[in-house]
């Protein structure tokens, strides 16, 4: 994703919009969100007890990994960050 390409959100923007609108991508904050490993409990833990930070035991990979934030200028005049996953990209800039 890249500064010009136009994008669809995934999540709905307007309750009241039968068919989204493309946006226009004005910005692209790298690496903005997430991380690509997390602390982990392997263990089983049992239901209702106290998890603390002496039991981890790994270090493994996050679900979504790293994401960019997504400056995103919408038809109706509207400006708004977005995360990489909840936009999709219909038209790349050259």
């Amino acid at each position: 994703m890249k500064v010009g390409d136009l994008v669809l959100s995934v999540l709905p923007l307007d309750l009241t919009d039968e068919w989204p609108l493309p946006g226009l991508v004005i910005a692209v904050n790298r690496d903005y969100y997430g991380a690509r490993q997390a602390f982990k409990i392997y263990q089983d833990i049992p239901r209702g007890c106290c998890i603390r930070p002496n039991m981890v035991d790994g270090i493994g990979p996050t679900k979504d990994g790293i994401r960019d934030r997504v400056l995103v200028h919408w038809p109706d005049a509207e400006w708004s960050y977005h995360d990489s996953k909840d936009i999709e990209v219909i038209s790349e800039s050259r």
